[in-house]
């Protein structure tokens, strides 16, 4: 590929709903960076996928011209979650205080749902005490869609590896 933009490509991420029609698209599409033929490394934070963080690398296989994501062949270290905050002003602080522990975080101004990629670098602890400190579950709730900071409870880390979309394969830690 000799132009950088040539490098990324559209990979589309299949997604099953629950029976109350969550999440509410049935795929969920994210850029990724070719690295060799049908490997990619994500370059953005999904907003609905479980086991899938900025940064990992995914095995795709095309299909009518579509890359669709198979499975994890590599992870990154970094960690996602999702924060839901109904009041526009509690999402717009808590998306502050996020930055200034160092997490990025993904807003679309429509949803009251949105993405946080936690870098490797980054404290995970930091950023999961600050969300439990404002949790109400009500007004402001927070999942994890993908941990892979390595200091977590066993039964977390496990917990979230079950709600993956994609199979992870054998030698993807």
């Amino acid at each position: 590929m000799d132009n950088m933009t040539d490098q990324f490509r559209k990979i589309v991420f299949k997604l099953t709903q629950d029976s109350d029609g969550y999440p509410p698209v049935s795929f969920e599409s994210l850029w990724g960076i070719q690295k060799e033929e049908h490997l990619y490394q994500i370059d953005n934070t999904p907003y609905y996928l479980y086991g899938v963080s900025k940064g990992d690398w995914v095995c795709t296989q095309t299909d009518e011209n579509e890359l669709i994501a198979v499975s994890v062949a590599k992870q990154s270290g970094h960690s996602t979650v999702r924060v839901f905050a109904s009041c526009k002003e509690d999402k717009l602080a808590i998306k502050e205080n996020l930055q200034r522990l160092g997490a990025v975080c993904s807003i679309t101004s429509a949803l009251s749902l949105f993405s946080v990629d936690i870098p490797p670098h980054v404290s995970f602890t930091a950023i999961d005490e600050y969300l439990s400190s404002i949790t109400n579950d009500e007004t402001i709730a927070y999942e994890d869609a993908c941990l892979q900071h390595g200091t977590l409870d066993a039964s977390r880390l496990a917990e979230c590896v079950s709600l993956a979309s994609l199979r992870m394969k054998p030698d993807a830690a």
